[in-house]
């Protein structure tokens, strides 16, 4: 374990910041780790084990849900009581294309006891279907439309809960540099999806927005963060962008607070931290919200050096800043289209109850295990944990927001995985999919 600080201030992005070394965060204890391994899943790319499979699983106050592709490429649900190790699994009737690690399968569960499914997307018609009561976990039938309207090109779909047992849908309508997000909301007293926005972020066939993993905090706001690609090569990433929504995402508003015209474009006054072209911006990273309603969000860029690094960007209600986390000395270039072969993945983040910022993290620097990066308010130093010593191929992490708010457990879902660049399929054979649980974290 190391600790270590570097922090950049918004004005001086292109050079570095003054490091600042204040006392040293305090050891933050190794969280108790309960492994519980489900049943044999598709490893021969990402698609079971990328960032933005959102969720790969959730869970009420009872019982917990995953779902993934088995090695025949079938959607799979399983479930399990929260007191229990013991998962039980459904095959689906239907399935996707694993060769493309686009094409993910993600779950939601609303209040109403209904659990909802979206799979194989990759510039596709909506897939979507639905299982009520929960217990059964039965998909059988067709495809349902959500709401009819720009369901025909869908790629990353997205739950998100609510604070009301209501549930978020984001995904995109278009294509890499040239697509929009699109965001509907399901009303578990009525049952039904609405659209909320159509779209909410648009590329005006220029770009395309990549958003963050958003996140709903306890007061109800919705959190919102992206950057802009301006071609299918992921070294056209730029500029971190900002918004929050006070009424369902109705209304979006800047950290200023000043109301966005929708949809949002490049032309509005949403960038938080400008970063150019070329610099190893990496897309589809996460954000969270503290309990003062601030958002801190997560991802990795190159440092002062040129090094891919993490850091971490926050806003405490006055300015944003962003402190490097990581101290990377391998460097690597983020170019190319479609799934690519990286040595790190993107960061997700949670934050605790006490104010502990966790980046969640695989980086074959250090063995490509789980290793999370933790610091404490003001956030300029850091420690590492190194959680999982197995190398976990391509992984990133992805974990079950409704049991870290409800119970303060991290909730992993974890598959060691390898991917080819540009959508190449590897040899790699099945791998057991698993949960690991990171319990007694400050």
């Amino acid at each position: 374990m190391r600790f270590f600080a570097a922090s950049l201030s918004v004005a001086l992005l292109s050079s570095v910041g003054a490091v600042i070394q204040p006392a040293p965060i305090g050891h933050i204890p190794p969280p108790v780790v309960q492994d519980l391994p489900i049943a044999p899943a598709y490893a021969a790319t990402e698609i079971n084990a990328t960032i933005f499979r959102l969720e790969a699983l959730t869970s009420d106050a009872k019982n917990q849900y995953v779902t993934f592709y088995n090695p025949a490429g079938a959607v799979v649900i399983a479930h399990r009581p929260l007191n229990s190790s013991q998962w039980e699994t459904l095959v689906e009737p239907m399935s996707g294309n694993v060769h493309d690690a686009h094409n993910d399968v993600v779950v939601g569960l609303s209040s109403d006891n209904i659990l909802h499914v979206s799979y194989n997307h990759h510039n596709e018609p909506l897939h979507y279907r639905q299982a009520s009561p929960v217990e059964k976990l039965t998909l059988a039938g067709p495809d349902q439309p959500m709401t009819g309207q720009l369901e025909r090109r869908v790629t990353y779909p997205s739950f998100l809960p609510g604070s009301l047992g209501d549930l978020y849908f984001f995904y995109r309508d278009g294509q890499s540099g040239n697509g929009r997000l699109c965001l509907n909301h399901y009303d578990p007293k009525t049952h039904k999806w609405g659209v909320t926005q159509a779209p909410l972020l648009e590329g005006e066939g220029q770009s395309s927005p990549y958003w963050w993993r958003p996140e709903v905090a306890a007061d109800g706001a919705l959190h919102l963060a992206w950057c802009w690609r301006d071609s299918p090569d992921a070294s056209t990433n730029h500029d971190i962008c900002y918004a929050v929504s006070r009424d369902g995402g109705h209304t979006w508003l800047n950290s200023a607070g000043k109301v966005l015209a929708l949809p949002i474009t490049r032309a509005a006054d949403a960038t938080v931290f400008p970063i150019a072209k070329g610099h190893n911006l990496i897309n589809s990273c996460a954000l969270a919200v503290d309990a003062q309603g601030h958002p801190h969000i997560a991802y990795y860029a190159n440092g002062p050096d040129g090094v891919p690094q993490y850091f971490h960007l926050w806003f405490d209600g006055q300015q944003w800043s962003a402190q490097q986390v990581s101290q990377r000395k391998d460097t690597f270039s983020l170019a190319g289209q479609g799934t690519l072969q990286i040595p790190i993945s993107r960061p997700e983040i949670a934050l605790s109850h006490t104010g502990v910022a966790y980046l969640i993290t695989r980086d074959k620097e250090f063995g490509g295990g789980l290793r999370l990066y933790a610091g404490r308010p003001p956030y300029q130093q850091w420690e590492a944990l190194d959680v999982l010593a197995e190398s976990l191929g391509e992984w990133e992490p992805s974990y079950d927001l409704a049991r870290w708010r409800r119970d303060g457990v991290l909730s992993l879902f974890v598959l060691p995985v390898h991917q080819g660049n540009n959508e190449r399929t590897t040899d790699f054979p099945p791998q057991t999919a698993r949960v690991v649980e990171l319990s007694g974290l400050e």
